[in-house]
């Protein structure tokens, strides 16, 4: 009974012999700038505590702890300095049977994590968990819910690799077991590694290589193209590893707004990081950009495009209308000339000309009543001098400021290619003959208008005499010399321009006139009895007025180009509106005396002024002084007055 009994305590002592093992979980790896050092400290704590539970000191495991760890590695090694396969050889350093390791990456926008466990005899992985979620603490349960199993293949390898004694000298051998395995992507041409290491016989996929059975870590990657990071399980011959890449690209769609006449001058160039880019959709991966969108009439845009995974950019900015500068002469025969000068079909100003004209423009000078357009282009942002002969005689060309190229203004430092400076010289005019000059000019006019009256003495001489007295008045001109007011003036201007020194204005407006006159008069009342005394009367009146006319002058206009022009002709005026009112003070008080529409005669005046016509900017505009002088009187009345007015007019040519 001793006997048996001593066999069968060294029976269930002989396990713990014979299984002792050690496993070192070796601190968890990730980024710096991902996880702290004490939230991978903690993970760590967490999986090695797994490991503790699942692999009980009374079943004679041995857990290594950290300081355990360090104190085995080889002097001048850290355990960063290892990961994949190489984990095996870090556990023999440290004298481990099994040694476990987790990660930390970034997947999207969320934590991922993956453990591996390698036997160190073998070298060979023997089990191995992933998961991802979005925060450590998510990561944490993870851990929990996978570590049970991870752990328990290290236990059930350890028991496979229990036998029994033989004393015969029996051989035997069991190898591990191999598949051959093809990886396939879609699309073809991802680059594959199989537990950290790449194989010359797999290089690029579709490819056939052979494979321990177990689980690899598989890790295909390809450029713009999302990195594919799985384990796969090989269990059997000729196996077939199917694998979806997803696109690591966005797109920007370039579509600016141009008009429709200005598409077929040039294309719209567009540059992606200084390098030539289609007008459309361009396939990038995700990043910043500069992009620059030009064409030869446009301002070009430059701007940064921060482009995400999957993300669609759209630009469909507006471009806007650039502008250079020119200065333009016009000769005959050498003889300079003062032509007006016609952009796009309005009126600029007149040689010699400079100014700023929009980019692709249609310059024209007017000749002996003929359009010729000025063969010159203008350049972005430059200044581009040119004389215009209208003879087709050779002149002498300016020097022009080195112009921006075409091909620069197209595609900014594209291919590090410059275009040499004197490939683009000034341009010399030559006469071209065109349709009919514009000989009509429609414009708005405003003023304002001094008003005055004249030959008149409102009829305060022509107090009607008695038989039996005479009246005689004192102080009634001071009422017509103290009448005066300030009104305005607006409507419409046409002008015909028969050659640049003579032309026909007509203008239809709306003027208000208005004034106030004040006169103290004295009345004497004579009687022919001689001896009745005399009596004398002071009497105070005022006098105000309004009129509402519509005015039709035709004037002649005579013009010294760019210096000034004289006109004279004939008006009419039409009253519409007219009101007056009189208050009469004497020393028994005062009365008013009110009557509407007094003044309805037709007007014919005579008006006649000088002014000057400038360009402001792009913009026409006439200034001038008139003077008009009443020929009839403005109401039936015999002793009615006739205007006369100051005018001080601004015309602006639109048409």
């Amino acid at each position: 009974m001793k006997k048996i009994a001593i066999a069968l305590v060294f029976l269930l002592l002989f396990p713990c012999f014979v299984f002792a093992k050690y496993m070192a979980v070796l601190e968890t790896l990730s980024p710096n700038d991902l996880l702290t050092r004490q939230e991978k400290l903690y993970l760590t704590d967490i999986l090695r505590g797994q490991a503790v539970h699942i692999l009980p000191a009374e079943q004679n495991w041995t857990i290594m702890t950290r300081e355990n760890i360090n104190v085995m590695l080889p002097p001048g090694k850290t355990i960063e300095e290892c990961e994949g396969s190489c984990l095996a050889e870090t556990g023999k350093n440290i004298a481990a049977d099994y040694v476990a390791q987790a990660r930390i990456s970034q997947f999207g926008k969320s934590l991922a994590i993956s453990a591996e466990l390698y036997e160190t005899a073998s070298s060979k992985l023997i089990s191995s968990f992933a998961g991802k979620g979005e925060t450590v603490d998510d990561i944490e349960k993870i851990i929990k819910e996978s570590a049970p199993s991870f752990f328990r293949k290290a236990r059930d390898n350890a028991l496979n690799g229990v036998g029994y004694v033989s004393t015969n000298n029996a051989f035997s051998f069991q190898g591990s077991k191999k598949f051959i395995v093809e990886v396939q992507t879609e699309p073809a041409g991802a680059i594959p590694t199989f537990d950290g290491k790449a194989y010359p016989q797999c290089t690029s996929t579709p490819c056939k290589i052979q494979l321990e059975s177990g689980e690899h870590r598989l890790l295909v990657s390809k450029e713009r193209f999302v990195d594919l990071d799985t384990l796969i399980n090989v269990n059997e011959n000729t196996q077939t590893i199917k694998l979806i890449l997803t696109p690591n690209i966005g797109f920007v769609d370039v579509a600016p707004q141009i008009s429709e006449e200005f598409k077929s001058i040039s294309p719209v160039a567009v540059t992606i990081n200084e390098k030539r880019a289609n007008l459309g959709r361009n396939e990038l991966v995700p990043g910043v950009y500069a992009v620059r969108i030009s064409h030869i009439c446009y301002d070009p845009i430059e701007l940064n495009v921060a482009l995400q995974k999957g993300e669609t950019k759209e630009i469909t900015d507006t471009l806007k209308r650039g502008v250079g500068a020119l200065e333009l002469d016009a000769v005959n025969n050498g003889e300079p000339l003062a032509l007006p000068v016609i952009v796009n079909d309005s009126v600029m100003g007149t040689t010699p000309f400079s100014g700023v004209v929009p980019l692709c423009s249609k310059i024209e000078v007017e000749y002996d009543s003929v359009r010729r357009e000025v063969p010159v282009s203008v350049k972005w942002h430059e200044v581009v001098k040119t004389t215009f002969d209208v003879n087709s005689q050779p002149v002498i060309e300016q020097p022009v400021e080195e112009p921006q190229q075409k091909a620069d203004t197209a595609y900014a430092k594209v291919d590090s290619v410059k275009v040499p400076a004197d490939t683009v010289k000034d341009t010399t005019a030559t006469a071209a003959s065109v349709p009919s000059a514009k000989r009509f000019w429609g414009g708005v006019t405003a003023g304002f208008i001094y008003n005055d009256f004249h030959s008149t003495h409102f009829g305060l001489n022509n107090i009607k005499h008695s038989s039996e007295y005479n009246v005689s008045v004192n102080g009634s001109d001071d009422l017509l010399s103290n009448f005066w007011g300030v009104g305005f003036k607006a409507g419409m201007s046409g002008l015909f321009i028969a050659s640049p020194y003579f032309s026909v204005l007509g203008e239809f407006t709306l003027g208000l006139r208005q004034g106030t006159g004040e006169t103290n008069l004295s009345v004497m009342v004579s009687r022919k009895d001689f001896e009745s005394a005399q009596k004398q009367s002071d009497v105070k009146i005022v006098y105000n007025v309004k009129q509402l006319n519509i005015d039709i002058p035709v004037l002649a206009r005579v013009s010294i180009p760019k210096v000034l022009y004289f006109e004279a002709g004939p008006m009419l005026s039409f009253n519409v509106y007219s009101k007056s009112k009189v208050d009469v003070s004497d020393i028994y008080g005062t009365q008013t005396f009110e009557q509407n529409g007094e003044f309805s005669a037709v007007e014919f005046d005579i008006a006649t002024g000088l002014g000057v016509t400038r360009n402001i900017g792009k913009y026409i505009l006439d200034f001038n002084l008139r003077f008009v002088i009443g020929l009839t009187r403005i109401s039936d009345g015999e002793d009615s007055p006739k205007t006369w007015q100051g005018q001080l007019n601004a015309t602006y040519w639109f048409l």
